[in-house]
């Protein structure tokens, strides 16, 4: 097999360093590319169609490897003219643009070619040293930080102070997304247009005189030069009289960020108009992001960009047609408390870096105890509903064996837990975890609407005990995680009472049916329990992860369990009162806090709000499942008791053939094509699954704030759009 050309293979060697720096001009390298005949017009066309410049390079790159070793020569040529360097300054520093360097067994250069090799690189060194003498070009950095401190008038300055026209401004103002882009664009421009007097002296006295004269302040940048003339070195790690980090770049480049998050993902990302995703295979999103992670550092408007091209590749959660999983929407006042907790970074184990949120922690947790009908006990935010179960079995083990945390496993009895078939898998994690055995976790049956027989619990419970096992825990389920099915809670609690176990709920998802009078109901009984797990991230929008673990114990259980009794966190000699360092009650040390987007959210809207959420999630359910009956092809795998509506869609050459025999085989592979295609187009996403015999269906999660009944018709009607010519 006859070896790859030499040119071909250097550009795919270095194609995601030349993306990485053509992607801030594109359009200009395109231009450049297509003046030299290296593209057909029909890969100009499609190159030109892209949108994006990180794909439009791409395209680009591929075109002309795909065209061959001379077109891929001709672009290697032109990635060596001076005249791109203004546009694309990081090209000079790529040594290895050399074909020669991947081609081994070259014949040597003759005496000819060595002498002209040699007076080139005279004539470089000879031409560096003219550039170290003229005046410093300014350089894309500067503009950047220069453009964050132009505001409304940037287009009266472009055309008074820097001569550039105003329909040229008008067509960046159309291109650009951002202010800051615009002004960006609008520097560069002049820069380009400049070329050898576009130097960072002559752009400073351009924009200090006039009615446009911008502060001193915002333009010293300009001025930071040594006296050779060359660019100040960045501050050394040793040197202790400059700080590493510049402030006031620092929250230009926040700002901007910000902007980027307010357009990509709270007005494009909840606009029914846009997508739910922009989907691309692993390894074209790899080469689109450019995930490496290199030596030195990049400019704030390149960053910036990989903030856009961040939201732009994620998956739009808050989008009102996002059904797939148990989190989705946006509520603004938990997302600011979100925003404030990850600005004041802290770790919330002690009230002497931690006051506020102690005492917020508290209280929240005090509020949601009221709801589950305690007016005393205990509780931890904990990272996840996975870790509230683990907790809880934690907690229930060492109540009846505390020995368990000094001497460990060592002596214990063969310990159980009982849960049923539709329970979350944390519980079986939470076993292996914890030492007890996957195969220690006993599962009860359920009925046909997935909620757990107290029956079975009961006989199982005593088969275990005949046979010489410890049971000492039940977990059950309020909102089981596929067909959202609440477990009798008043029937299990009296099999706990009646054989002194633990019981603990898992209401990760259900848990917020208790902030509504209408559907508390669902819940009857969990008053009895010892623990609840509860996420507020799911039904009511907190935002991830706020996950709660409540205890009605009120013997100071969790510390008991947990304490390590940290000398140099929980001195017991301090000037407040110990008690509120909470720290020791987990078992984790750096603890994030996740009440502040809770409590912010319940204060904005209080507890009728968060009620009312709950209250109309039940509603869009009941419409869609009558609108689900009048349609043709929508079969129901019951009627749904929370928000999970599963069902399967028939689509026209299944209907009428259930007696096939390969009926369920031809019926599993409909919902993941009709998956497949609606993440392929973006239109919206929902999830499918398997459930013990029965082959693939859809759950689609209606909780969303955002959701209105214009979203559930798009929502059939897709379904059938995307599934009617299987």
């Amino acid at each position: 097999m006859s070896e790859e050309p030499a040119e071909i293979q250097l550009l795919k060697s270095q194609k995601a360093k030349l993306i990485e720096i053509l992607r801030s001009d594109a359009d200009f390298i395109l231009q450049h590319a297509d003046s030299r005949f290296l593209l057909s017009s029909e890969g100009y066309e499609r190159v030109k169609s892209c949108c994006v410049p990180t794909e439009k390079v791409t395209e680009l790159l591929d075109h002309i490897i795909q065209r061959g070793p001379k077109a891929a020569k001709g672009l290697l040529d032109l990635l060596k003219d001076e005249a791109l360097y203004e546009t694309f300054p990081r090209l000079r520093n790529m040594k290895d643009l050399q074909v020669n360097t991947l081609t081994p067994g070259k014949k040597k250069a003759s005496r000819k070619t060595k002498r002209k090799t040699a007076a080139d690189s005279q004539e470089t060194i000879s031409s560096k040293r003219k550039r170290n003498n003229e005046p410093r070009l300014v350089e894309e950095e500067q503009l950047m930080t220069v453009a964050g401190n132009i505001g409304k008038s940037w287009k009266a300055i472009g055309v008074k102070a820097l001569g550039i026209p105003s329909v040229k401004l008008e067509q960046i103002e159309v291109d650009q997304r951002t202010h800051v882009d615009c002004v960006f664009a609008m520097l560069r421009y002049w820069r380009t247009s400049r070329r050898e007097k576009a130097t960072a002296a002559y752009l400073h006295t351009l924009l200090s005189e006039g009615d446009w004269a911008l502060p001193p302040e915002s333009l010293k940048v300009l001025l930071e030069e040594d006296s050779g003339g060359q660019a100040k070195e960045p501050a050394k790690v040793h040197d202790l009289n400059e700080p590493l980090i510049d402030h006031s770049e620092g929250q230009l480049f926040l700002n901007e960020a910000f902007k980027i998050i307010m357009e990509e993902v709270l007005c494009k990302g909840t606009d029914v108009k846009q997508k739910v995703c922009e989907w691309k295979e692993p390894e074209e999103l790899a080469v689109l992001l450019d995930l490496e992670l290199r030596a030195t550092g990049e400019p704030p408007h390149r960053l910036l960009q990989r903030v856009r091209d961040v939201a732009k590749y994620s998956i739009k959660t808050s989008h009102p047609r996002f059904f797939n999983q148990q989190y989705a929407g946006v509520d603004y006042h938990a997302l600011a408390g979100r925003f404030l907790t990850e600005t004041l970074n802290t770790n919330l184990f002690t009230y002497e870096v931690a006051p506020v949120f102690v005492l917020m922690e508290m209280e929240v947790l005090r509020g949601l105890r009221q709801l589950v009908g305690w007016t005393e006990g205990d509780g931890i935010f904990c990272p996840g509903g996975s870790t509230s179960n683990m907790y809880a079995m934690n907690l229930a083990r060492y109540r009846l064996f505390p020995q368990v945390k000094s001497q460990g496993l060592w002596g214990l009895p063969q310990l159980t837990i009982f849960t049923s078939s539709q329970s979350h898998y944390s519980v079986k994690k939470g076993a292996a975890f914890l030492g007890i055995g996957t195969d220690n976790v006993i599962v009860v049956k359920v009925d046909d609407g997935g909620r757990m027989i107290p029956e079975d619990l009961d006989e199982k419970i005593k088969v275990a005990k005949s046979q010489g096992a410890a049971p000492f825990l039940v977990s059950c389920t309020s909102g089981t995680t596929v067909q959202g099915a609440f477990d009798p809670l008043d029937r299990i609690a009296d099999i706990c009472e009646k054989h002194k176990l633990w019981m603990h709920v898992d209401a990760a998802w259900g848990g917020s049916v208790l902030f509504s009078k209408q559907r508390r109901h669902l819940m009857k009984g969990v008053d009895r329990a010892n623990s609840v797990a509860w996420n507020p991230h799911k039904m009511l929008v907190a935002g991830l992860q706020c996950s709660v673990l409540l205890l009605q114990d009120t013997t100071n259980l969790l510390k008991q369990c947990h304490s390590a009794n940290a000398t140099y966190l929980f001195q017991q000699d301090k000037f407040y009162d110990v008690n509120l360092d909470i720290g020791d009650k987990s078992v984790q040390c750096s603890r994030k806090v996740d009440c502040l987007k809770l409590w912010l959210m319940w204060k904005a809207v209080g507890s009728t709000g968060l009620a009312e959420r709950v209250d109309k999630a039940f509603m869009h359910v009941r419409y869609l499942v009558e609108q689900m009956k009048k349609r043709e092809g929508f079969q129901l795998l019951r009627e749904p008791e929370f928000v999970n509506v599963c069902f399967w869609f028939i689509p026209p050459s299944l209907r009428g053939k259930e007696g096939d025999a390969d009926y369920q085989d031809r019926l599993a592979k409909v919902a993941p094509v009709i998956k497949e295609r609606m993440v392929k187009q973006g239109t919206m996403m929902v999830g499918y699954q398997p459930l013990g015999d029965k082959v693939n269906f859809f759950r689609v999660i209606v909780f969303s704030p955002l959701v209105s009944q214009k979203d559930m018709d798009f929502f059939l009607d897709e379904i059938e759009r995307l599934g009617n010519d299987m």
